[in-house]
């Protein structure tokens, strides 16, 4: 295990235009949604609204980044 993965704790990444989420389980899966476009929640503009918050898949996040 690398020395970033046993310091992290996982935390949800943000979609800024949509409220959208995902936990980032590792270290690397934080880098990847970083490079993603996706931000800590007080990094938002507004704070999403938990029952607008939608929980995403990092393959959904993946395809859909592809498509774009």
């Amino acid at each position: 295990m690398a020395e970033e993965d046993k310091e992290f704790e996982p935390h949800p990444m943000y979609e800024p235009k949509t409220g959208k989420y995902m936990i980032a389980d590792t270290h690397e899966e934080h880098l990847i949604f970083k490079d993603l476009g996706l931000v800590h929640e007080d990094e938002l503009d507004e704070k999403p609204k938990k029952e607008e918050a939608m929980d995403v898949s990092f393959v959904d996040a993946v395809e859909d980044k592809m498509k774009k």
